[in-house]
């Protein structure tokens, strides 16, 4: 199983400029992209449509919403198989930051107050917000191969300019950047932390092999609100 990136500890004054918060939550707009591969997660953003990394084009793909918790059921549980699968036209390993496709439900998601849309991000969002970091953990009595628990953890976006003079930042250029502190010993240890959300709307989704350190670089989501509202209104 792939680990994906490591959170480092931050002290003094950084801590106390602003606040990292670990908690589980609902993220009722999470998808988990379940497959024979790595583990993947997406975004509920139409009920027929789930914005997800375009790395994450795995064979015997299936979408999961609701509640993940195997050992606890309660209804709200849904797998979905994908009719259709678009990803962004640019996208390759020469360009991290189009790391973006859109997949197609063959049947509409039943909303509940676990499966939930999120609208997307409607501008670009200002260096040193505060936006919710969402993804997909391992509870500790869950030792099989699927998460089965979602985790937040608050963080600030950082300016262009301060992100490419990072290792990770330098080689991404127009993507989103996000200043991480490690305040709890295991946080998104297995998957990555798949989503930024900034004033409850979808600013950035993960871009792959972007994290180490510190730093998260993401899609930019708001540059690609045009591509997603052609291919979803057109299929």
């Amino acid at each position: 199983m792939q680990r994906i990136f490591c959170l480092s500890v931050l002290f003094g004054t950084l801590l106390s400029a602003y606040s990292a918060v670990q908690q589980e939550d609902h993220a009722p707009y999470l998808a988990y992209l379940r497959s024979h591969f790595n583990p993947c997660v997406g975004v509920l953003i139409r009920e027929n449509w789930v914005l997800a990394p375009a790395h994450c084009y795995l064979p015997n793909l299936k979408v999961m919403l609701g509640n993940f918790k195997i050992r606890v059921r309660d209804g709200t549980e849904q797998i979905i198989s994908p009719i259709n699968i678009i990803r962004y036209w640019n996208y390759s390993d020469s360009y991290p930051q189009d790391d973006l496709m859109l997949i197609k439900l063959s049947k509409p998601a039943n909303f509940s107050h676990k499966v939930q849309p999120l609208d997307l991000a409607t501008s670009n969002v200002r260096p040193g917000t505060i936006c919710l970091l969402s993804g997909l953990d391992w509870s500790q009595d869950n030792n099989g191969r699927h998460p089965d628990l979602r985790q937040n953890l608050e963080a600030p976006v950082m300016s262009d300019k301060e992100c490419q003079k990072t290792e990770q930042g330098k080689s991404h250029r127009n993507s989103l950047c996000v200043k991480f502190v490690k305040v709890f010993s295991r946080i998104f240890g297995e998957v990555a932390v798949a989503t930024v959300v900034c004033k409850n709307k979808l600013q950035g989704i993960e871009v792959g092999h972007f994290m180490g350190g510190d730093v998260g670089i993401y899609t930019n989501v708001y540059k690609y609100i045009s591509w997603i509202d052609s291919v979803t209104k057109k299929q």
